[in-house]
């Protein structure tokens, strides 16, 4: 099940970038096999709803927006997520930064899979797959965003898949 803040993220972007008609052509696109909504205020933030209603809205993002803006929506995105990897005494150990991460990524983006794997006290693997071609610079906006909002992360090595980005994070 998808929150229903997931959506109206997405909404919120196309409306913002590309005006009403953005909007008109997102609820086409969305709509094009069944009705799943018709304007913004069908979708309760606090609602849960399957998780093919966030997978043909970020597909009509897509088709709305370009290849080109991908990236820029996922910064958005990665921007709405409220995670924060401060403690009370500075920030939080690399172990439990990386488990935000994920968490996160499970409560808003439900759809695709996200993992860690610990390599040593400070170097972590972290996978997010099932990933449609299209959505990969979405992805990969939210993960730089999070790293960059994380300031302490000294090396990234990314690896792209046939429907898997993979980052090696060294913390």
């Amino acid at each position: 099940m998808v929150l229903g803040i997931s959506i109206r993220m997405v909404m919120e972007y196309i409306s913002k970038k590309k005006g009403v008609e953005g909007l008109k052509k997102f609820f086409d696109y969305v709509n094009e096999k069944s009705v799943l909504f018709t304007k913004e205020s069908d979708i309760d933030a606090k609602a849960k709803y399957p998780g093919y209603y966030l997978s043909r809205s970020l597909m009509a993002a897509y088709r709305v927006l370009g290849d080109d803006m991908m990236e820029d929506f996922g910064r958005y995105f990665g921007e709405r997520m409220n995670i924060s990897f401060r403690g009370l005494l500075g920030r939080l150990p690399p172990r439990t930064c990386m488990q935000l991460i994920v968490f996160n990524m499970r409560k808003y983006l439900p759809i695709f899979h996200t993992g860690y794997r610990t390599i040593s006290k400070r170097v972590y693997w972290l996978v997010v797959s099932r990933l449609p071609k299209e959505l990969m610079g979405f992805i990969n906006g939210i993960m730089s965003y999070l790293f960059e909002k994380h300031g302490g992360v000294r090396d990234i090595q990314k690896s792209v898949g046939e429907d898997r980005i993979e980052y090696t994070v060294r913390l």
